[in-house]
């Protein structure tokens, strides 16, 4: 198959690029800046790269007017909470507006194998009822959700009013060795980087008491695929591990994982204005296509740890 993923620099898009290439497909990656194309697990070969910004209308029905891409796998976004909220208008475009300009030059020429973009839990807000069942009205609390509910209801009216093809996976928190700018690879860094001092010191971390529904990426990756390939446009489905763990209690392995004495400190900075208290997903529709998860958060943790150890210190990985 002829596989468009876009945003396939990122984390999800790197690992998913690596994956598609090695079960045999032909793929064309977009990313957005060159600094991109230098992660140290980027694929090196059998990608096709492509550099593109989503919000540029011209460029985006060029590219399918190019690639005639037989199926499309969206993840071009701007995916931090934190520069959502520094920068809602800028979100905005990426995500949502992006997202229109694709599906409009998708209208044109509709890949027949669909396509599957990558929406998200953080669309329900805060539920008063857990776990998170699929049929939950979307009612996000920071700007960063709210931009995936729109991406997520612009997927299901092109569906039904323009005859494509589009699944909707909600994800929730995705992880693994080599992401950058969630909680937990973050204190993995810092964990990584007390560790070159030979002495220790504090891990600095936000609220702890918060608590997140964390699946690991090569998990993640297999549940993608499923419901790209059975899925259907009416039914979203969630992707997750159906059970949540607090932050403190993941700075808590990492801590015990750790090769020199790490103090868990609270720092005011890292805390969000609105932060949802749980977020535990309902995975039964993602069940019953025969998914199941695979990797223990500890063993996630573990990976990612090592991931880090291994990597050159870079901004934002000194000790304090």
């Amino acid at each position: 198959m002829r596989l468009l993923i876009t945003g396939a620099s990122g984390f999800i898009g790197r690992k998913l690029g690596a994956m598609s290439v090695a079960n045999g497909h032909e793929v064309v990656g977009t990313y957005l800046t060159s600094e991109e194309l230098s992660a140290r697990d980027l694929p090196k070969s059998g990608v096709t790269w492509v550099q593109l910004d989503i919000r540029e209308e011209a460029r985006v029905h060029q590219l399918i007017e190019d690639v005639r891409p037989e199926g499309v796998i969206h993840l071009a976004a701007q995916s931090y909470a934190k520069i959502a909220w520094a920068d809602p208008v800028g979100t905005f475009r990426t995500n949502v507006l992006g997202t229109i300009h694709l599906y409009e030059a998708l209208r044109k020429h509709p890949p027949p194998r669909g396509t599957l973009i990558a929406a998200s839990g953080a669309a329900y807000g805060t539920p008063t009822e857990l776990p998170i069942r699929e049929d939950f009205p979307l009612n996000p609390t920071n700007p960063y959700g709210v931009s995936k509910a729109c991406q997520d209801m612009l997927s299901l009216q092109y569906a039904l009013n323009f005859d494509l093809r589009i699944l909707r996976a909600r994800l929730f928190g995705t992880t693994g060795p080599g992401k950058t700018g969630d909680a937990m690879n973050d204190f993995a860094q810092q964990v990584a980087a007390l560790e070159r001092t030979g002495r220790g010191g504090k891990l600095k971390v936000g609220n702890l008491e918060s608590r997140r529904d964390i699946s690991d990426i090569r998990d993640v990756l297999k549940a993608m695929w499923k419901i790209f390939e059975v899925g259907d446009p009416m039914q979203p489905v969630n992707i997750g591990a159906g059970r949540s763990y607090s932050i403190g209690h993941v700075a808590e392995v990492l801590q015990k994982l750790a090769r020199v004495p790490v103090e868990i400190t609270a720092d005011p900075a890292l805390l969000r204005p609105t932060d949802e208290r749980d977020n535990r997903a309902d995975i039964t529709r993602l069940r019953a296509m025969g998914y199941a998860p695979s990797y223990t958060l500890e063993q996630t943790l573990e990976d990612a740890l090592n991931f880090w150890r291994e990597s050159p210190p870079g901004p934002g990985a000194a000790p304090p």
